[in-house]
């Protein structure tokens, strides 16, 4: 059985919806300010579908870093086995500029060659938040792809 829990900013930002359905036996959408699907967080609905008596042989989370975060730290109070996918970080792909790297277990790992995925309940979230946060200004800077709109101004 395959549970898909998915969450966007807004109605304006969901993607791949069908998609996600065609694999999913259970599908829920969540959405920050409630404009589709479900309000509330992914780890909201995770969390109830835990608490009703889902067990899962494993927890999948790819996205944004923050939210696999809080994935991991909700899948460790549950002792659900939790994967996330660092693909969300890599820039080159060959591990030369450095930019995906992320300590694992107290050890620097480079997503695009040692991963991208890695135990969710090992990495060092807070320390790769800070490394991202490098970027910020100049992400904001940029137009985005799926909206046309600044960066900045994205799910605003």
């Amino acid at each position: 059985m395959v549970h898909t829990v998915v969450g966007f900013r807004n109605k304006e930002l969901v993607i791949l919806e069908d998609e996600f359905r065609a694999v999913s036996d259970r599908f829920l959408l969540m959405s920050d300010d409630g404009s589709v699907g479900e309000k509330g967080l992914v780890t909201n609905a995770l969390e109830k579908l835990i608490l009703d008596g889902e067990a899962y042989d494993e927890v999948i989370a790819i996205g944004p870093v923050i939210m696999m975060k809080f994935v991991a730290a909700l899948t460790k109070k549950y002792d659900q086995k939790t994967v996330v996918s660092m693909n969300p970080i890599m820039i080159d792909g060959t591990g030369m500029c450095g930019g995906c790297r992320l300590l694992v277990d107290g050890e620097v790992k480079f997503a695009c060659v040692d991963g991208p995925d890695f135990d969710g309940h090992l990495v060092d979230y807070d320390l790769l938040m800070k490394r991202n946060a490098m970027y910020r200004e100049h992400e904001q800077a940029h137009l985005c792809r799926l909206t046309g709109k600044e960066a900045a101004a994205v799910g605003k």
